[in-house]
């Protein structure tokens, strides 16, 4: 009986593999075709060097770009890496998000609607890697997905066994990470950068200072107004600079009402930990190659890996903590 069990988890394993690396594929075209505004169905798969259509026989995920060797059939044009790397990411996750959850116990429409978000996810993070912004209609994705699963578990809890997190987390979970990262990104960045570390600005202040001593002379004041409307034109040109993209509240707002608060936070810790980490090795690496470091930083890969990691065991990771620093009451 054991045997056959296992048969058929390992069957299932099998079968959930090879669609996720097919979904793999299609995220693939949403993380090309988004950010320029291309249509994911008028145009078939093609060469971006040379134009020429991918035929079917090339498509299949993970083994074409191995038969083709990285090279474009038609132009032996170099083929990314990355095209087999998503499809197999994606296969990997969904097979460990079944591996979570018993099919017998927690059925297959949680772990299902756990991959969906997972796939949105996925090209969340690749996609702000590559440009520093997220598409609106993956984040609303993200938030259909998230808003269905919390309205099912409330009028179906039977139909989604596995489901622990409650309404409740939920919407506490919407807006645990992503308020902070709202008033961080949009007021206390802001702030900091205007009153501490901007030059312009600090040169306005001066220069509007300067322009209110009444012993100055005509010369002089000519020549301090002439430089204030050059540092206020120059200050309007950069815009301003905020911490966090309306993106990245977007996202947190969606993970946690899918996966509550505590995986929520779970997640936030990881995006900052490794987020510091990279922001770190990057500014060491552009210090010894004398490159001037850029103050736009994608964090959205980071949360992506904290959302994913924390969509499996978070709340357990949470407990756990929890646990472990709370002072055990003595009688």
């Amino acid at each position: 009986m054991y045997n056959y069990e296992t048969f058929i988890y390992a069957g299932i394993c099998i079968v959930v593999f090879l669609f996720g690396v097919t979904i793999g594929s299609f995220l693939n075209v949403c993380i090309l075709r988004l950010p320029r505004g291309e249509s994911l169905i008028k145009r078939n798969s093609h060469c971006m060097t040379c134009g020429a259509e991918i035929k079917r026989y090339d498509l299949i995920p993970l083994f074409s770009w191995l038969i083709l060797r990285g090279k474009c059939r038609a132009c032996k044009a170099p083929i990314s890496p990355r095209y087999s790397i998503v499809e197999g990411l994606t296969g990997i996750l969904f097979t460990l998000m079944f591996i979570r959850y018993d099919i017998i116990t927690d059925g297959l429409i949680y772990p299902a609607l756990l991959c969906l978000f997972l796939a949105g996810v996925i090209v969340i993070g690749f996609e702000d890697f590559d440009t520093q912004e997220m598409s609106v209609c993956v984040l609303v994705y993200l938030g259909a997905v998230a808003l269905v699963t919390r309205v099912l578990s409330v009028l179906t809890p039977n139909f989604i066994r596995g489901n622990q997190v409650s309404a409740t987390d939920g919407l506490i979970g919407m807006f645990a990470v992503s308020v902070p990262l709202l008033i961080i990104g949009y007021v206390i960045t802001p702030l900091v950068y205007i009153l501490f570390i901007s030059k312009d600005h600090k040169s306005i202040r001066k220069l509007k200072k300067r322009l209110k001593d009444k012993s100055l002379t005509a010369k002089e004041r000519e020549k301090s107004e002439k430089m204030l409307t050059e540092k206020l034109a120059a200050v309007k040109e950069a815009g301003p600079v905020f911490g966090f993209g309306m993106g990245d509240v977007i996202f947190t707002a969606a993970a946690g009402l899918m996966l509550g608060w505590k995986a929520i936070v779970v997640a936030a810790f990881i995006a900052i930990i490794l987020g510091a980490l990279a922001a770190m090795i990057i500014k060491i690496r552009n210090i010894k190659a004398e490159k001037e470091t850029e103050n736009a930083f994608a964090f959205g890969p980071y949360l992506a890996i904290g959302v994913a990691a924390a969509a499996y065991y978070g709340t357990e990771i949470f407990d756990l903590y929890m646990t472990a620093f709370t002072v055990p009451h003595i009688i």
